[in-house]
């Protein structure tokens, strides 16, 4: 096509016209997302690194259960007590789930004395489905049993649900909460990377079992109807061992 050209651009005095009208180019509404979503991103990133985590250990804690025997069923599953206790108590439970967390708390301290006599076994089997965060909490127990400190670390647990609800495992708290028990960071932090085969094994028992929720206990394999059945075990105890003799 033949440009012609406009006469008004050869009037003395007159400025020229541009032959084109160059808009400026429009940027895309998917490459602003883009970095609004990056910005959002690195900021998020720079507070989790960043903003404290509290991991209160009570020094109580260290003490709660000495003196007690331990040990693991052939599961793998941890167990409180003697294997050879007459009564042997279940406690299919989650870290994420506050009954279980009552129970923990309010009813297992009744039992220690029971347990240090020899006449029941108290055995936790974590369960990782039930409750946000719970498969990192169950994690960090069975870590911390590696190193000795299953019940130290389930009691720390149970205490940080309640305090920080949603973001009471973290995997930055579950650390600092090792440390402060005094295992092996960098044990404790190997083994958290690793798939645990025992809470698999949990889980697998508890869809066995027919449950749907925590806390699930049994007494020698009956499912309790309720708390009151774990009154007076040491006569529970005594009947047994007589059955058995």
């Amino acid at each position: 096509m033949t440009k012609v050209d406009d006469p008004l651009d050869h009037l003395p005095g007159m400025p020229k016209r541009p032959s084109e009208v160059v808009l400026p180019r429009r940027i895309p509404v998917w490459l602003i997302l883009t970095v609004v979503l990056v910005v959002f991103g690195a900021a998020g990133g720079l507070w989790y690194f960043f903003w404290p985590l509290d991991a209160p250990v009570s020094e109580s804690v260290k003490t709660h259960y000495a003196n007690l025997e331990r040990g693991t069923t052939e599961e793998g599953f941890p167990r409180l007590g003697s294997a050879d206790a007459p009564v042997l108590i279940e406690d299919f439970s989650s870290y994420a789930c506050p009954h279980c967390r009552d129970f923990h708390e309010e009813r297992l301290d009744d039992l220690l004395d029971e347990i240090a006599a020899g006449d029941v076994q108290f055995v936790l089997i974590p369960i990782t489905s039930i409750g946000p965060g719970a498969e990192n909490a169950a994690e960090a127990a069975m870590c911390a049993g590696e190193q000795g400190m299953f019940w130290e670390m389930s009691d720390v647990l149970f205490n940080w649900q309640e305090r920080y609800t949603l973001r009471a495992f973290d995997g930055r708290r579950l650390e600092k909460g090792a440390e402060k028990l005094g295992l092996d960071i960098t044990a404790f932090a190997e083994c958290m990377d690793q798939q645990n085969p025992v809470l698999d094994r949990a889980l697998t028992t508890f869809k066995q079992r027919g449950l749907k929720g925590t806390p699930t206990l049994f007494i020698n394999g009956s499912e309790l109807a309720n708390f009151a059945q774990l009154e007076n075990l040491s006569n529970l105890a005594d009947q047994l061992r007589e059955e058995g003799s």
